[in-house]
């Protein structure tokens, strides 16, 4: 199937643009209320594609969110089933002002395609729509085939979590490729995260320092002293039982970290950083892909208006996060949490630990299972290498959602977008040969799976 399908790939190459074009100019921004109607024009267009192709496709609603595009062919019996993620829904554009082309009047300049959504993600599961419709062409997909393509990954929503919740057992797959990934990368790991406010007491009311200083409690002085009793100067964070549950990394992924093209001199430029931090002993990748962290993001209370004002605050709050890895456990971290601040209030405070959400949980997956060396297959024969095994330092929520309801299935992350097409940013850009490519590899995919 693959070589006929490649062929029609590459010659239908101009209309695969077109439709690039089109699903672009659609502006569906998911986190802006007023996109509502053009969103559902984008699940719309999707249906009605795979539909045309010969695939049964509708729409799955929930309440009032943006629908969940599901779409599937069941026509190769005794092969796999492949079931591939994306999503329709895009970021805001602002600043408009920082734009060269306007964001939902596709441009395209130097070999790349500029709008919003280039990138994340029309023009990952795009390339995977134009990968079944080829195949569809030239005789029928090689594997059972399923697409899910939500629309509401960007500001996080109820309709996808309760298709999976209430239809598990109909979208049992052997593979999940979820197509919202790195080139040349496969994810065998996110982290997760948990996110507190940490919030310090005192006296019934602000006081005046010179009254009342060295009497009063001050709820900032002991915040900054629970906050440095979290983390030590090393980078190693100080909470009991913290690291008890973390595990360690794979022969397999260590050696291909050996081979990432990053250093600690790129690092520090992108950042603009003197010098780089984290836990003595563990290597730059290990330190972003495996070791936890805890980051202090804001401190409110008190004055920091311009000028000067004597308070002593009646109270001082932190925002923070932890970065979570397998196996931790978000509940048990914040109980280990609690239960260390509570040892670290002075005398007349009070400390209280209060959630934000209900913190994501870290993700591993499998690096040996088939699904992996098909997909590398796969990469070599449309890009000329194979991906990188690496494990992402943030959080994709949806990763953890599928592996919960489906916990048969051989999950693997990737995608077409380079890490400097800047998605969420503007200006955002999707390379046209990576989107080519990245349709080709998604045939070559199913033949790999097919096979195994």
């Amino acid at each position: 199937m693959s070589e006929r399908a490649i062929e029609l790939a590459r010659a239908g190459r101009a209309q695969a643009e077109r439709d690039f074009v089109e699903e672009l100019s659609i502006p569906s921004v998911g986190t802006l209320s007023r996109h509502g109607a053009d969103c559902r024009r984008n699940a719309q267009w999707l249906v009605e594609r795979f539909r045309k192709m010969g695939m049964e496709a509708r729409l799955y609603e929930f309440g009032g969110g943006q629908p969940t595009v599901v779409a599937q062919w069941l026509g190769a019996p005794g092969k796999p089933t492949l079931t591939i993620y994306g999503h329709y829904d895009v970021q805001p554009a602002d600043p408009l002002g920082e734009w060269v082309s306007p964001p939902f009047e596709p441009a395209i300049r130097d070999g790349s395609i500029y709008a919003r959504g280039a990138s994340d993600n029309k023009g990952q599961h795009l390339s995977s729509l134009k990968a079944a419709e080829y195949a569809f062409a030239a005789g029928g997909p090689p594997v059972n085939l399923r697409f899910l393509i939500e629309g509401e990954e960007e500001g996080g929503g109820e309709v996808l979590p309760d298709l999976l919740k209430n239809h598990a057992a109909e979208l049992q797959t052997d593979y999940l490729f979820i197509h919202d990934g790195t080139l040349l990368q496969l994810l065998t790991g996110l982290r997760g995260n948990l996110y507190v406010e940490v919030e310090v007491t005192g006296a019934a009311i602000d006081l005046h320092s010179g009254a009342f200083g060295g009497l009063a409690p001050n709820p900032f002085n002991t915040l900054a002293h629970v906050l440095a009793e979290l983390k030590d100067r090393d980078g190693r964070i100080l909470i009991p039982g913290f690291y008890d549950s973390v595990r360690e990394p794979e022969p397999e992924e260590l050696e291909s970290w050996s081979r990432l093209p990053i250093t600690e001199e790129m690092i520090l430029t992108m950042t603009g950083a003197p010098a780089l931090e984290g836990e003595a002993g563990f290597s730059l990748f290990e330190r972003n892909f495996v070791r936890p962290t805890l980051d202090v993001h804001g401190i409110m209370g008190g004055f920091t208006e311009e000028g000067t004002k004597t308070v002593i605050p009646a109270k001082a709050t932190a925002k923070l996060s932890m970065r979570l890895v397998p196996d931790q456990d978000p509940d048990t971290i914040a109980e280990l949490l609690e239960r260390h601040l509570a040892t670290l209030a002075t005398p007349g405070t009070r400390v209280k630990l209060r959630r934000m959400g209900d913190g994501s949980w870290p993700v591993r997956l499998d690096v040996r299972h088939p699904g992996i060396a098909a997909a590398s297959r796969a990469f070599e024969a449309s890009f000329g290498r194979r991906p990188f095994l690496v494990r992402a330092g943030y959080s994709i929520p949806v990763v953890a959602d599928f592996a919960s309801a489906l916990p048969a299935a051989h999950l693997f992350v990737s995608g077409f977008a380079a890490e400097e097409d800047g998605p969420h940013a503007p200006n955002e850009r999707m390379v046209l040969d990576n989107f080519h490519r990245g349709t080709e590899m998604v045939i070559h995919l199913m033949d790999e799976l097919a096979g195994v």
